[in-house]
């Protein structure tokens, strides 16, 4: 009996196991991460002291710094330059012929391979919650809304990357297309500044892109800073923009696979 998303799991599994053998790179990911997340809240704290920037006080913008640190080791977590690498050197023509989804197939190996991250999360986390105490979330319900903000993460970083990967195949490279999708990612979701920091217009421009939900959102909900309506209404945004990307890059991929077609005969 073939099982729904048999492959998709498959693929998942596969790719989470080939991120957590790199024992040597997951080590570098948790010292390295740790220490950004360390610079930043020595940085924040020195810049509120006993103030407050846009509403955030040392103790708000505490547990700030450590969402935007689980968010986006979560999103940079995602393995993505294989599928880039097949792309540019036309490889991409053989998975064309394998009975599975393209899309759905590096979706599950994208998610798979985000996952393998959450230890560097889940200590770098735990590290600053021993070390600087942060804020509980503004109630339970904040609470639980913010997982629910974090787990649409997961396909939402998947489409930032998957739409920016596929641009290859009309210019036949990649490391301008990764730097300038990760600038944009940590400027426009708040973890380079917080989005209210930013003047108004940059802040409806932000809005204008699925960016903020990387960050914002979830440290919006988490801290109250939005009442419940408010944090649904948030959710339901960040949930449209999953709808909306995929759709988005279903759309690319036809004209993509044309390309296959003219290059490759």
């Amino acid at each position: 009996m073939t099982y729904p998303l048999a492959a998709e799991r498959a693929l998942a599994v596969i790719s989470l196991k080939g991120q957590m053998a790199h024992k040597f790179n997951w080590l570098i990911g948790v010292i390295l991460g740790g220490s950004s997340l360390l610079v930043g809240m020595a940085l924040w704290r020195h810049l509120l002291d006993d103030g407050s920037m846009a509403g955030y006080d040392w103790e708000a913008m505490r547990a700030y710094i450590v969402i935007s640190f689980v968010t986006i080791t979560l999103a940079y977590g995602g393995a993505h330059g294989q599928v880039a690498e097949r792309i540019l050197d036309g490889m991409v023509a053989i998975d064309l012929t394998r009975p599975v989804d393209f899309q759905r197939a590096r979706a599950a190996e994208y998610i798979g391979s985000m996952i393998a991250s959450l230890p560097t999360a889940a200590i770098g986390s735990v590290g600053a919650w021993l070390l600087f105490t942060p804020p509980a979330p503004a109630s339970a319900l904040a609470g639980a809304l913010t997982a629910v903000s974090i787990l649409l993460l997961f396909p939402l970083s998947f489409e930032v990357v998957y739409l920016s990967v596929l641009a290859c195949f009309w210019t036949h490279r990649y490391g301008t297309i990764m730097f300038a999708r990760e600038s944009l990612v940590a400027f426009f979701s708040g973890v380079t500044i917080p989005l209210a920091l930013m003047p108004s217009w940059l802040q409806a421009l932000a809005w204008c892109l699925p960016f903020p939900h990387f960050t914002t959102t979830p440290s919006s909900i988490y801290l109250g800073r939005v009442d419940t309506l408010g944090a649904l209404g948030l959710i339901a945004a960040e949930a449209a923009w999953v709808i909306g990307l995929w759709v988005a890059a279903r759309v690319l991929w036809r004209h993509a696979v044309k390309q296959v077609t003219i290059h490759g005969g």
